[in-house]
């Protein structure tokens, strides 16, 4: 199946499959107006792709399949007048747009990070928020790469806490966001986390695999969750 073509911000996120910002990002994305109902999604395989949904999902959201895509090895910073910044783990990365394609969310650079089109947007002042703004961005594991900064030295947890503060800054203006909580969230579940997916105006949510001290293969995501 493929995505629907999304209407922009006014829809509210009804689905979402499991997201390994380590290497691509597989999302599936159901949107419908009004309806904040999870609906059948992608399976995520154990060769890393996607599996066909297990039931028909209903429509008119279909759940997209996706397939696996290469991890980026580009080390360039782009430019954007669009910035995350976290002072307390000293991180400051430009912000692009990023549209799913085919049901694949895959940043192209480990140097930036990525909000999801379909969804809020960054904004000048909270008031003008209309949905949770996901930003999500690679972590090698190996420096400060992307949302590296985002995990302890030791890789047992994370480095931001409750109370720190994130600002995402644009040209009409900086918006800041205390952060609440994080969690590390297992990759084959992380479709079905509702506090994940839910459409709350004025909400952050940063998402990166959690990657592990042994460098082996990473199963878990660790999402942070933050609101202006």
């Amino acid at each position: 199946m493929r995505l629907k073509p999304l209407r922009p911000r006014a829809a509210v996120l009804s689905g979402a499959a499991a997201l390994g910002v380590c290497g691509a990002v597989l999302i599936g994305v159901g949107l419908a107006d009004g309806d904040a109902t999870a609906h059948a999604v992608p399976v995520v395989a154990d060769d890393g792709g996607t599996a066909a949904p297990t039931s028909a999902p209903p429509a008119p959201t279909a759940g997209p399949t996706a397939t696996p895509s290469p991890t980026p090895v580009a080390l360039r910073t782009p430019s954007s007048d669009v910035h995350v910044r976290i002072g307390s783990v000293d991180l400051d990365l430009p912000v692009l747009p990023l549209q799913p394609k085919r049901g694949v969310v895959d940043p192209p650079t480990l140097t930036a990070a990525y909000w999801l089109e379909p969804y809020g947007r960054p904004v000048g002042s909270a008031d003008q928020a209309e949905n949770t703004l996901y930003i999500a961005a690679h972590s090698a594991g190996r420096g400060d790469n992307g949302f590296d900064p985002l995990l302890t030295a030791d890789h047992r947890g994370a480095a931001v806490a409750a109370g720190d503060t994130v600002e995402v800054v644009t040209p009409q203006g900086t918006v800041t966001y205390t952060v609440d909580r994080t969690e590390r969230v297992p990759k084959g579940e992380l479709a079905d986390a509702t506090d994940v997916w839910e459409a709350v105006p004025g909400r952050l949510v940063l998402i990166t695999c959690f990657q592990r001290a042994d460098g082996r293969n990473t199963t878990e995501n660790l999402v942070v969750f933050a609101h202006s």
